[in-house]
């Protein structure tokens, strides 16, 4: 009895060890597009934004000319997607790597090889085709699932280990393409290797100029390339997944990109995505506008486990400055570094900038803020600067300090006597307006101040690690101020249609931590369809 009962479980045992061997490999790349019909139609969408429908036309002539009723095109089904994928192994050279194209009428495409491409399938191993193909010898085919498999062995094409079409094209997330890199599938050795080449590489940089250097900008280069290598080494050992989906929807005009990486849950490097997603700027609440032509920001820190040793490297940088400083300018440098100081050290950069316009004159407005550490040594630094040189550029400018409080800041105004006529016809202004407190620095360039007093009693907003956006229709007059305006009114109407172009001429990038670490474009089609006419136009 206890035999039988042995031989049973070593049957169990054996049979698993079986299946689990013939299992489909995990793929660690996957490679997604939509099917042709889809591809055709965003083709079209794309074409039509560069003023380009004539090439769309033909390309769809010839699918029509290729496509037969119930056979697609050529015999390739052009309702289904298309993908690829690799399994990546310890030898890369023996990783699986291979290609799914849907099928509609199997004799119709290798017809299409053969009278198209002059290729003429024989037969392979384990009920595989064989073609013979230039550079890589060979190619293996097989048919199944409505799909024809394509790789260069013909083991990677046993119906065992294939993978099934349904699943793999399950989720639809509504990409063009993508692709999507399982990191913690990388082979351990693989991933180490990986990184030691890109560690040799580093440390080759490192050493460039190494012999013309001073201990202090040694001391900061080594800071920065250790702070890549432990950021590169961060995502090799607790990174799970890098995805890049490209998205063109022409419902809602966008076309967009995104790039993913997620990191394994509870990890250092999924600690620092969460840190990163939680962050509040006072300077981007102070430049935030509804009327801004475009805007940016950006909020970084070096990571709590560095900041003692960037603050040492700075600290040193600062040393060396004022040690090589002329002597007859060693006490301003002094007092300089005593006012910047702290914020360098502090490893930190919040940042923010709107441009604000245009106005019915046609000028614009511009605002900047930035987060600073004892704000008021640098205010004092700035007065000191002023009342012992300001007898030497009385002929450019006139300060006035202090001409209003507003909350913790010190509004200060700055008149420029001699300026550019460019920047007088841009801001139609030659005032700029500066604001300190102990946190925060401010400047605008305005005729009255009223943005940067507005700005003033702003509170914190939440934002991304970085951010950008503009309005075209806005930012236009002053990217291309040749153009006559009969001209920009026709581009726009050409471009947008009558009436307002808000939200229809937008672009935006960001960068946002969180579960995972995103980056994201995103561009309105018509926007896309302005700068090709604007490029029609110049090449007149």
């Amino acid at each position: 009895m206890r035999f039988r009962w042995l031989a049973a479980l070593a049957v169990a045992l054996l049979s698993t060890g079986l299946a689990s061997a013939q299992k489909a490999p995990e793929p660690t790349v996957e490679i997604r597009l939509r099917s042709v019909n889809d591809l055709v139609d965003k083709f079209e969408y794309l074409a039509g934004l560069a003023n380009k429908e004539d090439v769309a036309k033909q390309a769809r002539e010839i699918i029509k000319m290729l496509s037969a009723d119930g056979k697609g095109i050529e015999g390739v089904d052009p309702k289904q997607p298309i993908g690829a994928y690799a399994a990546l192994n310890k030898e890369v050279e023996t990783s699986p790597f291979v290609i799914l194209l849907p099928v509609a009428d199997q004799d119709r495409l290798l017809e299409a090889l053969k009278n198209r491409a002059g290729v003429v399938p024989e037969k392979g191993d384990d009920g595989t085709l064989k073609v013979a193909v230039p550079f890589i010898n060979e190619l293996h085919l097989r048919f199944a699932n409505g799909y024809l498999f394509v790789s260069q062995k013909a083991k990677d094409l046993d119906p065992k280990v294939l993978v099934s079409p349904k699943d793999y094209f399950a989720k639809d997330d509504g990409s063009v393409a993508s692709v999507i890199v399982h990191i913690d599938r990388i082979p351990a050795d693989l991933r180490t290797f990986l990184f030691g080449q890109f560690e040799l590489g580093v440390n080759e940089e490192r050493k460039k100029n190494a012999g013309t250097e001073s201990a202090a900008e040694k001391q900061f280069k080594n800071l920065l390339f250790d702070a890549i290598l432990s950021g590169v080494k961060g995502v090799t050992e607790d990174g799970e997944r890098l995805s890049v989906r490209l998205f063109a929807d022409a419902k809602t005009d966008d076309i967009s990109a995104d790039v993913t990486l997620t990191a394994k849950g509870g990890s250092t490097l999924a600690k620092n995505f969460t840190a990163l997603g939680s962050k509040t700027s006072l300077p981007a609440g102070i430049v935030a506008s509804a009327d801004a032509a475009a805007r940016g920001n950006v909020k970084v820190a070096v990571t709590d486990g560095s900041k003692k040793e960037f603050s040492a490297a700075i600290e040193a940088l600062l040393a060396d400055g004022l040690k090589n400083a002329p002597e007859e300018q060693k006490d301003v440098v002094k007092a300089l570094v005593a006012a910047v100081g702290p914020t360098l050290k502090a490893g930190e950069l919040d940042a923010a900038v709107s441009l604000i316009g245009p106005s019915a004159k046609g000028t614009y407005q511009i605002i900047g803020a930035g987060a600073v550490k004892d704000g008021k040594e640098i205010e004092k630094f700035v007065k000191k600067v002023i009342g012992d040189y300001g007898a030497f550029i009385e002929n450019f400018v006139e300060f006035k300090f202090d001409v209003e409080k507003i909350g913790d800041f010190s509004l200060h105004q700055i008149n420029l006597k001699q300026v550019d006529d460019n920047l007088d016809k841009i801001f139609g202004t030659k005032t700029i307006w500066l604001a300190t407190s102990d946190s925060a620095i401010v400047a605008s360039i305005e005729p009255d101040g009223a943005v940067i007093r507005k700005g003033l009693k702003a509170k914190a907003i939440p934002v991304a690690v970085v951010s950008a956006d503009s309005a075209l229709a806005k930012v236009l007059p002053l990217a291309q101020p040749g153009l006559k305006a009969d001209e920009l009114k026709a581009l726009l109407k050409d471009s947008f249609g009558d009436g307002s172009t808000s939200g229809k001429d937008t672009a935006a990038f960001t960068i946002e931590g969180g579960k995972q670490l995103t980056v994201k474009f995103k561009v309105k089609g018509k926007a896309i369809r302005a700068g090709a006419t604007l490029g029609e136009l110049k090449g007149k």
